[in-house]
């Protein structure tokens, strides 16, 4: 065999060579010709570390000669383990997923771990020069790691198109169901024993904006015999609770094991890959499952992320890919978003490098910020209908202690297309950190110990920007009030019915809930209430 005429730090070396230049391989979607060469660099390698003993031992006369033995050569146990321990991790590949991905996002760490072992190889060999240079090269690899979001997303500016427009598409729907209180709706409404409520997610169902969620099984036995048994549906449109179930088994779905896992059959048809949020939409009254795929692209020395394509799964557990291009022709896109959420805030985050690294450490020139809102379970981007289509919006500041609308960007939800729109600074316009504080000060009598404002989400009217947002109590069990902020002049209005949101949409006259007025009588109802009790306990 090839192996068995090799010393055995050559076959070492080949054997380590083979393997990381497999890894390293799959970042040029090549693994034979990495391993092709990672077989010679070890060779070659080994026979240096080789050449350094006999040197070493020279004056000892002493060689590494073959010798004759009875039972198996050195190495071949060895190599048929590996081999059947390759079989085993390929079979079952997507429980490593994560661990695989680790390295493959990462290819820094890889380098790292492949210069750290040469080294001790080296020094193990007492050739200290060899040793140094490779451990030199593992710091440095190290080091890299740690600014390897920022060479990332310095790419990604570069590489990525942000296209100017100069007003804002307006709204076309009102998104008045925030999705905590979504989420809480559906656990209220579902009435089997033994499921749960999974994720919630936006989509297009017969022309109407819904929240949807799988229901999976609730209990570690029942991962393993239950199937996803449908979807809750509530209507996004609407401040009471209008909920709905679907029914139809999953075969193939999140939340359940072991074969019949969705993250499972998926990772066996495409690996290095991440799948980005699950969501389900109906498509001619069937449920498909649809996940976002995020693939990546080597350039040196980062993995690039990019949108790879769609998987759709049916029902019966078929599994079709969509690249990018069809998913914009495919019917059963039609109305719904597939560009992933993940990529859409890293590609809008990564524009505060646009003028440089330098800038962005020292200068802060045209530098951006998302504004995310402390304390908020469901941040930016949100999803939002648009007259140009579903877009990802997300409200940006400009850095440091300030906290106005700098620029605006809308990520195509089925395209990826990033628009930007660069606010009029004369305008002084408010954004979303502060709206939260101008609601709470325009409504002070309202209990904000058990109330909360959430989900300042942008909504267009004429051009014009208002933030809305849901006055909840902190248990989300409702809506109690629907409030629109104008980001020109911070002024609040509050709606307590969808009958005064639409009216305010649509231009028509705006009744609005004085809620300080209405406070007050109840709080002085309250007062008198508790008098009274006091009264009876005297008498």
């Amino acid at each position: 065999m090839f192996f068995d005429k090799k010393p055995t730090s050559t076959r070492t070396a080949i054997a380590m060579g083979i393997f990381i230049g497999a890894v390293l391989g799959l970042m040029i979607n090549s693994p034979i010709l990495g391993m092709i060469i990672g077989g010679i660099i070890g060779n070659n390698i080994g026979k240096k570390i080789q050449g350094g003993e006999f040197k070493k031992h020279k004056k000892e006369k002493i060689i590494n000669a073959p010798m004759k033995k009875k039972f198996p050569k050195p190495g071949l146990n060895a190599i048929i383990t590996l081999i059947i321990i390759f079989i085993l991790i390929y079979v079952f590949r997507p429980w490593f997923h994560g661990f695989f991905m680790g390295f493959y996002r990462y290819p820094l760490l890889v380098f790292f771990v492949l210069f750290a072992i040469l080294g001790a190889i080296f020094f193990q060999q007492r050739n200290v020069n060899a040793g140094s240079f490779f451990v030199a090269l593992a710091v440095v690899s190290m080091l890299g790691l740690f600014f390897h979001d920022i060479i990332l997303e310095r790419y990604i500016v570069q590489d990525t198109e942000y296209n100017k427009i100069e007003a804002l598409p307006d709204t076309t729907e009102v998104r008045i169901l925030p999705k905590a209180v979504a989420r809480r709706y559906l656990e209220d409404s579902l009435q089997k024993s033994r499921e749960k409520i999974g994720g919630l997610d936006i989509v297009n169902i017969d022309g109407k904006p819904v929240w949807t969620a799988p229901r999976i099984p609730d209990g570690f036995i029942l991962f393993f015999t239950q199937k996803v048994n449908g979807l809750m549906i509530a209507d996004i449109t609407k401040t009471d609770r209008v909920t709905r179930i679907e029914t139809q088994t999953l075969e193939v779905g999140e939340g359940i094991g072991l074969f019949d896992n969705i993250y499972w059959n998926l990772f066996k048809k495409k690996y290095f890959i991440d799948i980005d949020e699950i969501y389900y939409i109906m498509h001619e009254d069937r449920i498909k499952t649809v996940a976002p795929v995020v693939g990546y692209k080597f350039k040196f020395p980062v993995m690039m992320p990019y949108f790879k394509g769609v998987f759709v799964v049916d029902e019966g557990g078929s599994i079709q890919f969509y690249t990018p291009a069809e998913t914009k022709v495919a019917k059963v896109f039609e109305g719904n978003w597939v560009y992933p959420e993940s990529l859409a805030r890293l590609y809008v985050d990564s524009y505060k490098f646009h003028l440089g690294i330098m800038n962005t450490w020292f200068l802060h020139e045209d530098q951006i910020e998302i504004s995310d809102v402390y304390g908020q379970s469901n941040k930016q981007p949100f999803l939002m209908p648009t007259e140009d289509g579903l877009k990802w919006i997300i409200a940006t500041e400009p850095w440091g202690e300030s906290y106005g609308v700098f620029k605006i960007f809308l990520v195509d939800a089925l395209t990826g297309k990033i628009e930007m729109i660069e606010m009029d600074e004369e305008k002084t316009l408010t954004g979303p950190v502060r709206v939260v504080s101008y609601v709470k000060k325009k409504f002070p009598i309202i209990d904000w110990a058990t109330a909360s404002v959430i989900e300042p989400r942008p909504y267009v009217i004429d051009g014009n920007l208002y933030w809305e947002l849901s006055i909840t109590p902190r248990d989300f069990a409702g809506i109690s009030y629907t409030v629109f902020v104008n980001s020109m002049n911070n002024e609040v209005l509050a709606f307590e019915d969808d009958e005064g949101v639409y009216a305010f949409v649509t231009g028509e006259k705006v009744v609005q809930v004085n809620i300080t007025e209405e406070e007050s009588v109840n709080e002085k109802i309250r007062q008198i209430e508790a008098l009274l009790e006091e009264l009876k306990v005297m008498v």
